[in-house]
Parts: C-alpha cells; sequence; structure tokens
C-alpha cells in the first residue's frame, strides 16, 4: 500500500488552499500526470472550485499544457469518481458503459415504495400493534415521518452503506436484541398486570373521595388518568409509555400516599416479560422487514433498469478486486486525495483503501469535528480507525494549526469548548498541537496573511 498522509483540518484552516498547493506541487513537478490524478470531494461546488483553483495556479505560472490537460483528472464528488470508473471498466463488470443513475430524490422515493410494498400485507397487522404499545407510532424528529418508519428506512440504509446483503441484515436481528435487552432488569415472575390492577383498584376509592372533597382540577386530571389507564389495561389498548407516565405523575400531598402505591408498580414496566418480548419481536420484525424492502428496493431498480449511488459504489469495490483493472490503475495512478474524510460511508473506506493500495501517493483530508453524514452511513470512528493505524501502514499525520477565518478571541473560546468534548479521541499529535506541551490553552497570535485579508491565528 502507497504511504497515506492524513491530513488533520480543522474548519477555516485553509484546508482547499492546502489541497491546491499539494495537486499543483504535484502536477508542476511531473510526478503526477493530470490523467493520473483521482481527487474525491464532497459537492460538485467544491470539485469545481479545487479543479479551478489548481488550473489557475498553472495558468499563472506559465504551465499552458497542464492547465488544458486539467480535464483530464478526475476531480468529483465521490459518486462521480465511481461512476466513471465503472463506465470505463464496465466490460469487465459485465454490464452495459450507459449506466442509468438515480439521483438522490429520486432513489429516496423508489425506496419508499419498496416500503409501501412490504408494509401492504396482513402479517404487519401484529407488527403495528408491537409498534403502538412501544409508542413508535409517534412522529420522529422534527415531526419527519414516524419514528418506526424512520428506524426501517435507517437500518435500510446502514445495511447498503457497509454492503451487506438481505441475509445477512435478517441474521443481525438475534444478536442486536439480545445486546440491547442485557442493558434490563433480569425479566419477573410476578404478574405486574394483575398487581398493577390491584394497586390502582386500592387507591382509586381514597383517591375519588379527596377529589369529591377537595373539588380541586389537578386532583380531578389525576383521578381521570388513573380511570383511563385502568380501562386501557383491561382493553389490552395500553402502552408500555402509559405506565411510565402515570408512574411520573406527581398528585399533591393528600393523594401521594395512595399514588405511591401504584407508581412503585409501575416503576417495574422493565421487568415485565411482556414488555420485553414486544422489545425484541419488534427488533426481529423491524430487521425482517428491512430484508424484505432491500430485496424489493433491488427487483424494482432492476425492472426499471436503474442503479444509484451505492451500487456505483459496490460495482468499483468489486471491479477493484478484478487483476485486469489493479494492472490499469497501477500504472496510471498517480495521486489518490480525498476531501471530507470524516463523512466517508464504510463501502466508500472499502473503495478508498483498495485505491490507495494502487496509487503513488495519497492524501486524505479530514476532521471528525465536522462530521454530519451520519444518517448517509458515515461514522466517525472509521476515520479514528484509520488514524490509529497510519503507524502500522508507514502512514504519517499533518495538522493544519492556522485559523484564517476567526479571530483570536473566538478560536480561544472554541478550543476551551472543543479540546475537553474531544479530549478521548484526540490523538497526542493533535492534543499537543491544539494544548501545547504544558497542557495549556493556546496562545494564539494573529499573524499577517498573504493569501487573504483578515486576521489568521496560529496555534503556539
Amino acid at each position: 500500500m502507497s504511504k497515506i498522509t492524513f491530513i488533520s483540518a480543522g474548519a477555516g484552516s485553509g484546508k482547499t488552499f492546502q489541497l491546491t498547493k499539494i495537486l499543483y506541487e504535484e502536477l508542476k513537478g511531473a510526478t503526477a500526470r493530470p490523467s493520473g490524478v483521482i481527487a474525491t470531494t464532497f459537492t460538485k461546488k467544491a470539485a469545481t472550485e479545487l479543479r479551478e483553483r489548481v488550473r489557475k495556479e498553472l495558468l499563472d505560472k506559465g504551465e499552458f499544457t497542464l492547465a488544458n490537460q486539467m480535464g483530464q483528472a478526475r476531480v468529483g464528488t465521490v459518486n462521480s469518481v465511481c461512476g466513471s470508473l465503472v463506465e470505463r471498466f464496465a466490460f469487465e463488470a459485465g454490464i452495459a458503459p450507459n449506466q442509468q443513475v438515480l439521483e438522490e430524490e429520486q432513489s429516496r422515493i423508489l425506496l419508499n415504495r419498496a416500503l409501501d410494498a412490504v408494509l401492504d400485507g396482513p402479517e404487519q397487522d401484529a407488527f403495528l400493534e408491537i409498534v403502538r404499545r412501544l409508542a413508535l407510532d409517534a412522529p420522529g424528529f422534527g415531526n419527519n415521518g414516524l419514528r418506526w418508519k424512520n428506524d426501517l428506512k435507517d437500518l435500510v440504509n446502514q445495511a447498503r452503506a457497509n454492503a451487506l446483503s438481505s441475509q445477512t441484515l435478517a441474521g443481525f436481528a438475534a444478536p442486536c436484541a439480545d445486546d440491547f435487552l442485557s442493558y434490563f432488569p433480569k425479566p419477573t415472575k410476578d404478574d405486574l398486570f394483575e398487581e398493577a390492577l390491584r394497586a390502582i383498584d386500592f387507591a382509586l376509592p381514597a383517591i375519588s373521595k379527596i377529589a369529591r372533597e377537595e373539588n380541586k382540577k389537578n386532583t380531578g386530571e389525576y383521578l381521570s388518568k388513573l380511570n383511563q389507564f385502568k380501562r386501557d389495561l383491561q382493553s389490552d389498548n395500553y402502552s408500555w409509555a402509559d405506565w411510565l407516565s402515570v408512574a411520573k405523575e406527581t398528585p399533591q400531598a393528600s393523594l401521594k400516599l395512595k399514588a405511591d402505591g401504584v407508581a412503585a408498580v409501575l416503576n417495574r414496566v422493565t421487568e415485565h416479560p411482556q414488555f420485553r418480548k414486544d422489545i425484541r419481536d419488534y427488533l426481529e420484525q423491524v430487521f425482517a422487514t428491512a430484508a424484505k424492502v432491500l430485496v424489493a428496493y433491488e427487483g424494482m431498480k432492476l425492472e426499471q433498469g436503474v442503479i444509484d449511488f451505492v451500487d456505483q459504489e459496490a460495482l468499483l469495490l468489486k471491479l477493484l478486486e478484478n487483476p485486469t483493472v489493479q494492472g490499469f490503475l497501477k500504472e496510471e495512478l498517480d495521486l489518490l486525495m480525498v476531501d471530507e474524510f470524516q463523512d466517508t460511508s464504510p463501502i466508500q473506506l472499502a473503495v478508498f483503501m483498495k485505491l490507495a493500495e494502487l496509487a503513488k501517493r495519497v492524501y486524505w483530508v479530514g476532521d471528525v469535528k465536522q462530521a454530519i453524514y451520519g444518517f448517509r452511513g458515515s461514522d466517525t470512528e472509521l476515520m479514528q480507525a484509520v488514524l490509529a493505524a497510519l503507524p502500522k501502514i508507514n502512514g504519517k499525520k499533518e495538522i493544519l494549526g492556522k485559523s484564517w477565518r476567526s479571530r483570536p478571541m473566538l478560536v480561544n473560546l472554541a478550543n476551551s469548548i472543543f479540546v475537553p468534548v474531544f479530549a478521548e479521541s484526540l490523538t497526542e499529535q493533535v492534543r499537543q498541537a491544539t494544548l501545547g506541551d504544558r497542557g495549556e490553552y493556546p496562545q494564539l497570535r494573529p499573524v499577517s496573511s498573504p493569501r487573504r485579508r483578515g486576521i489568521t491565528v496560529t496555534v503556539y
């Protein structure tokens, strides 16, 4: 594997400038040919900016031939680069060279269709009853879909980001349930339903009497809630959230003695065998349903003759195992650059690792604090694992230690907040550069910038 240089680049540290400098120097020094460059960014705008900055540098230095050849460099988003390589090696992949690729929104719509098709069946009624009891039929964060549907979609997306088959995904259900339930108390042999009803029946006469005598609003509301909960228990229309909700009620002092007896039983809900069974059944159903959605989604894409971004990554990953493809790329690939590495998904990391084995020089740039695409399958632990493995693969780390964006006071404030928060994840090299040799917060000194107006801040 080629030696990997990882560049830790915080916000405003001149990352794009550094990438431009590296790419320009590689081209100017003839250690990289334009056609031998692969550079991935997270957006089309960032890719265009990087390409044009390098082209301008070359033109300013009179390197007109190299500037004109910049169009040969593969500079783009991860998926555009993957797509171009898949198209080039379509014969080796056994597919048509011109693939119709779904945009993200199109992919989301088709995935929702697959989800609806799988859920449109009578066998889902029992599952939805479990969902109701677990109170997962409420809107998720920001009212963006129901919680259980969000869980299902997240699971499908995570499976695809990790290149998991439907069979492998379904097999994770039992271990996941075992692990989750290991954090709960052991199931009780007591009949908590009967105990809850007895406690409520014992408390109701006294609470009703106090409610009539005192005629207070909060007493009446508690009484009404207790009666409703009793009816829900008797008709199997309860949710497990109701148990905790009633238990957490804090009625007035005159009701406390009676209410405490009810709360003592209801607070044992996590010991209830049926509660544990619902959790296990829910997880097993979610994993099984997600596996079916994967199959349905793949079938719909095949029927329409389309692929999506994850398919491009999976196709390229498989191609990189092909000796013929490896031979071509090992001869051609002079420089591999990956921007926004902290938002790399597992399947993308696998692609980058394969390409790194073939490239002559490799630069990865990222900052764990700026990870924002967990919902797409990225995982900052991957970046931490790569950093930990760098010494074993003869890699090295560099840190961009200047802020070109903020005043010293703001940078000092940011350091004082984020260094303690990220203390466990910071490597010793980063810790020393940030805190200084004595473990103190950095002394920030503004220095003039030859590149842009404003204030730069150097960590000393």
